[in-house]
């Protein structure tokens, strides 16, 4: 095998586990956000029912809350101490998580804010009980569909698997020697990487859309 084609080989491999590992480490932060946020809404209700304030109860989440949105409102925290907006930082939280349980909540409390009301917990708990329950609906069809997944792994190991067998026969050796079995051996590992995209993409579940994409505005400062 030519210095050429193995470069070229190794760069698809290499740019194909980047890129898969990338996509990994950001699917998992994701889903840790998303399961995190029953746990978020509770300890929001229960600051609210202990008398706490609106600005208060999200502080509460950036010192007890789960660590994988800890930071975020953290932050949120420290610019309302130093004098931000209420809707500024709230519309900081909403920018970071992007995500429309996240929209929901923080709309929510702003509107509680704004105008008052006595039905905050309420909506806040039928909020954290239709989420707990999407989770775990989403729970159950990811492991129903999760063959999916392995049929993808195992689409994209098993040419390679019998390339490997193949090689050990010196006739099929000296025929992947050649331009034309190199060029093969190409087009098979960009087949691979484009089918192997392609079957995770039609495995993925589909997101909700965000519904609340504006920012948040202080009809007070105009």
């Amino acid at each position: 095998m030519s210095f050429i084609t193995v470069v070229i080989i190794n760069t698809i491999l290499i740019s194909g586990l980047l890129l898969a590992y990338k996509s990994y480490k950001a699917k998992k932060i994701q889903t840790q956000q998303a399961n995190s946020w029953p746990e978020v809404l509770d300890l929001i209700i229960s600051s609210l029912q202990s008398g706490a304030s609106i600005s208060e109860s999200l502080s509460t989440v950036g010192r007890v809350g789960p660590l994988c949105v800890r930071n975020q409102f953290l932050v949120f925290s420290n610019k309302v101490i130093q004098g931000e907006r209420f809707d500024s930082a709230l519309n900081y939280l909403k920018g970071e998580f992007s995500d429309p349980i996240a929209d929901q909540l923080f709309e929510s409390l702003y509107f509680a804010s704004l105008f008052g009301s006595k039905n905050t917990i309420k909506v806040l708990r039928e909020l954290s009980e239709y989420v707990s329950s999407d989770l775990a609906l989403r729970g159950e069809i990811q492991i129903r569909f999760g063959w999916i997944k392995n049929s993808a792994n195992l689409a994209a190991l098993a040419p390679w698997l019998l390339f490997l067998i193949l090689r050990s026969q010196e006739n099929a050796r000296n025929a992947y020697l050649q331009p034309v079995g190199q060029l093969i051996i190409i087009s098979g590992v960009i087949t691979t990487f484009i089918a192997y995209i392609w079957m995770q993409r039609i495995a993925k579940l589909p997101t909700a859309k965000r519904l609340f994409t504006l920012e948040i505005v202080n009809n007070e400062q105009n």
